[in-house]
C-alpha cells in the first residue's frame, strides 16, 4: 500500500508541476509577444529608435530566462527564438524600414512555445 500512495504523490506532484511550468510559459511568452507586439507598432509607425528600445528589451526579457529555456524548451525552439530576436534587432539597427516583416514570425514562434506545451486531448491521445 506504501508504494501505491508514493505513486500517487508523485503523479500528483508531477501533474502540478507539469501545469505549474506550462502557466508560467504562457505568463513569460504573453509579456514577450507584447512588447514585440508594441514594439511592431512604433516600427510600422516609423519610430524606429522607440522600436529598436521596445525590441531589445523583449530580448532581454527573453534572455534573462535563458537558463529555464534551456531546460524546459527544446534547443532547436530556443535558438530559433534567439535567432529570430538577433535577426530583428540587426534589421533595426541597420534597415530598419525592412524590420516590419519580421515582427510576425518572431510573435509566431515565441507564441508557439507555449501552444506546443499546453495540455490538449489532442497531444495526450
Amino acid at each position: 500500500m506504501k508504494k501505491e500512495l508514493i505513486a500517487a504523490i508523485l503523479l500528483c506532484a508531477l501533474l502540478i508541476g507539469g501545469a505549474l511550468n506550462t502557466h508560467f510559459l504562457g505568463s513569460f511568452t504573453g509579456e514577450i509577444c507584447s512588447a514585440l507586439e508594441v514594439s511592431g507598432k512604433y516600427c510600422a509607425s516609423g519610430e524606429y529608435p522607440r522600436a529598436l528600445t521596445l525590441a531589445e528589451a523583449a530580448h532581454e526579457l527573453w534572455h534573462g530566462r535563458a537558463l529555464y529555456a534551456g531546460i524546459f524548451i527544446r534547443h532547436s525552439e530556443t535558438d530559433a527564438v534567439s535567432y529570430g530576436f538577433h535577426e530583428l534587432i540587426s534589421a533595426l539597427e541597420t534597415e530598419p524600414e525592412g524590420a516590419a516583416a519580421l515582427y510576425a514570425a518572431l510573435i509566431a514562434h515565441v507564441r508557439s512555445l507555449y501552444e506546443m506545451e499546453r495540455v490538449t486531448l489532442g497531444s495526450v491521445f
